[in-house]
C-alpha cells in the first residue's frame, strides 16, 4: 500500500478511535490538527465511502502544488502563521499567484501542514461586537509594537500606529524604529488622514501615555502638544477605559491583524522599507479582503465613506515621513539593503546624517539644509555597492597641476618633477593616489627632511609613493645617530624604534643601502 495512503487510512482509524473515547469532533479536530469539518466528513463516512474518497483524490492534481516548497518553507520558520497570512504571502511574493479562493488556499495549507508534521500554534482572543455606526461618524485608534529579527538574526522591535475606520473597516499603519512621542504620533496622525482623505468626526483611544497626561476617574489630560492639535482640528476625541473591547473591538482587531497577518515572519530590513511593505500590503489584502464581520469589502466601502469625511486641513507637518539617514564611517548610506556613496569627508562623527528623496528609479541625497550633495540610481538588488568615482579621489585637480602642486613641496623642483614624473609613469592608474601619499608626507615633515628622501630616492631608484616616508624616517634617524655608532652598536638595532616599516617594503632593505 502507498504509504501515504496508509498515514490516511491510520488517521480514519484515529478518528474513529477518538470517537469511540468519547470525544467530540471538536476535540479530535484540535488533538489532531485538523478542521472539525473535515472530522466531521470523515465520521460520516464507511470504510467503503472513505476508500473511494482516498481513490478520487489520489488521481486529483492540486491547483497549487507548485508552492507547496513555499509553503512547507514558510510555515517552518512561522509556525503559527494562519492561511490568511500563507495567501498574502503567496500573492506578495508570486505576482502571477493564480486567483484562488480563501478556502482553496486553507486546503491547500492544512495538507501542507499534514503532510509534513506541521503543528500550528493555536491562539485565541474574543472581542465584543460594537454597534454599527454611520459613515464618517468614527475612527479608533491605537499603538502596537512587535519583536521582528533582521538579517542577522538580532531582534528589532518596531512601533506603530494603526487606524481604522469604523463603518468601512479601511486601515492604515504607520511605522518607527523607535518609541512614540507626542510630536511623532502626531505626525503620524497626519499621514493617516492623508490617506484615508479626510477626518472622521470622533476618534477613539486607549488610554496611552503617549497621549495623555493624566487620568482620574474618566477625567483625562491630554500632554500640551497633543492638546494643541486637537484643538487645531475638526474631530472630537473620546479615551475607553483601559482593557476596555467594547468601546474599540475594531482597532483591536486590527492590532492583531497587523502583528498576526502582515508583521509575523517578515524580515526588517528597515522602518521605511517596512512603511512600504506595509502600504503595498493594505491595498493588497487589508483593504482588499472581503471583511470577516461585514462581509464587504473596505476599499469599496471606502469609496463611499470618503465622500462623508470633513475635507482636510492645511497640513501642519510635511505628510510624507522625512528620510534622514546616517551617514557611515566609510562614507556610504545604506538604504534598502544596498550602500550609496557620498564624497569622502562627509563623515564628520557619529551624528553625522543626510536626507534622501527617490523621484522614480534615482537616489536623491542632499545634506541637512537641502543642498544636492549626489544623485545615484536606484539598486533593486539588495547587497549592491552603488558608487561614485569621484568620491574617492579628488578630481579637482588634472595630473599635471597636480603633479606641479606636489613639487612645489621641495627646494629643488626640477628634481621633484623629475621624481614624480617617474612614480606617475610607473603607476599611471594611481597617480592621484601616489601624488596624494607624498602630499600628506609634506605636511607632516619639514622641507630639508623631504628633500633629503628625494636625493635618496632619486639616486635609488626608489619609484613608489609607499617607500617615500620610510625612507624619510630612516634618514632622520641616521642623522641623530652616525653611521659609526649604528655599525659598532648592532644590538641597539633590535630596538622596536628603529624597526621602521614602510607600507610595503621592509625598512632593512634601506639600512642594506645606506650601509
Amino acid at each position: 500500500m502507498n504509504i501515504k495512503i496508509e498515514h490516511r487510512w491510520i488517521m480514519y482509524y484515529e478518528i474513529l478511535k477518538q470517537k469511540w473515547n468519547g470525544k467530540t469532533p471538536s476535540q479530535i479536530a484540535e488533538y489532531l490538527v485538523m478542521d472539525t469539518r473535515t472530522v466531521k466528513k470523515y465520521l460520516s463516512m464507511s470504510e467503503k465511502e472513505y476508500e473511494a474518497s482516498l481513490e478520487s483524490q489520489s488521481r486529483r492534481t492540486k491547483k497549487l502544488a507548485s508552492y507547496e516548497d513555499f509553503v512547507k518553507g514558510r510555515l517552518e520558520l512561522c509556525p503559527e502563521a494562519s492561511s490568511a497570512q500563507v495567501h498574502d504571502w503567496l500573492k506578495e511574493n508570486y505576482p502571477l499567484f493564480p486567483k484562488a479562493s480563501i478556502r482553496t488556499v486553507y486546503d491547500f495549507v492544512l495538507f501542507v501542514r499534514q503532510k509534513h508534521n506541521l503543528v500550528k500554534v493555536f491562539t485565541s482572543r474574543q472581542y465584543q461586537q460594537v454597534e454599527e455606526l454611520p459613515y464618517g461618524a468614527q475612527a479608533q485608534v491605537d499603538f502596537g509594537e512587535y519583536n521582528m529579527s533582521d538579517v542577522d538574526g538580532h531582534r528589532k522591535k518596531v512601533y506603530f500606529l494603526a487606524l481604522v475606520l469604523s463603518r468601512s473597516r479601511f486601515k492604515m499603519v504607520c511605522f518607527l524604529d523607535h518609541p512614540f512621542t507626542a510630536q511623532s504620533a502626531i505626525e503620524a496622525h497626519e499621514v493617516a488622514f492623508t490617506f484615508i482623505g479626510g477626518y472622521p468626526r470622533e476618534l477613539v483611544y486607549d488610554q496611552d501615555k503617549v497621549l495623555l497626561a493624566n487620568e482620574n476617574k474618566g477625567d483625562v489630560v491630554l500632554t500640551e502638544a497633543f492638546r494643541a492639535y486637537c484643538q487645531s482640528r475638526p474631530f472630537k476625541v473620546r479615551f475607553c477605559r483601559k482593557s476596555d473591547p467594547q468601546s474599540k473591538g475594531k482597532i483591536e482587531n486590527v492590532i492583531k491583524y497587523i502583528k498576526y497577518n502582515f508583521l509575523r515572519g517578515r524580515m526588517y530590513y528597515g522602518v521605511f522599507i517596512l512603511n512600504d511593505q506595509a502600504v503595498d500590503w493594505l491595498s493588497r489584502t487589508a483593504n482588499a479582503k472581503e471583511h470577516s464581520t461585514t462581509h464587504k469589502i473596505p476599499v469599496l466601502e471606502w469609496m463611499i465613506e470618503k465622500d462623508y469625511l470633513i475635507p482636510l486641513q492645511p497640513a501642519l507637518f510635511n505628510t510624507s515621513p522625512q528620510r534622514v539617514y546616517a551617514v557611515s564611517r566609510d562614507n556610504v548610506i545604506h538604504y534598502k539593503g544596498s550602500t550609496y556613496s557620498v564624497p569622502i569627508g562627509t563623515y564628520q562623527g557619529a551624528k553625522t546624517e543626510v536626507r534622501l528623496e527617490q523621484r522614480g528609479d534615482i537616489l536623491i541625497i542632499t545634506d541637512t539644509n537641502g543642498q544636492e550633495i549626489i544623485q545615484h540610481p536606484i539598486s533593486y538588488i539588495k547587497g549592491t555597492q552603488v558608487r561614485h568615482k569621484t568620491h574617492y579621489r579628488d578630481h579637482s585637480l588634472s595630473v599635471s597641476k597636480l603633479i606641479d602642486q606636489v613639487a612645489s613641496r621641495f627646494t629643488d623642483q626640477g628634481k621633484a618633477h623629475t621624481y614624480l614624473d617617474k612614480v606617475h609613469l610607473q603607476f599611471p592608474r594611481y597617480a592621484r593616489d601616489q601624488m596624494q601619499i607624498i602630499e600628506q608626507a609634506a605636511k607632516k615633515y619639514p622641507r630639508p627632511d623631504m628633500d633629503l628622501a628625494l636625493e635618496y630616492c632619486l639616486e635609488n631608484h626608489l619609484e613608489k609613493a609607499t617607500d617615500f616616508e620610510p625612507v624619510l624616517l630612516a634618514l632622520r634617524e641616521q642623522q641623530q645617530n652616525s653611521a659609526e655608532t649604528i655599525l659598532k652598536d648592532e644590538p641597539r638595532l633590535q630596538n622596536p624604534k628603529y624597526k621602521i616599516q614602510p607600507h610595503t617594503s621592509s625598512i632593512s632593505e634601506y639600512k642594506q643601502i645606506l650601509d
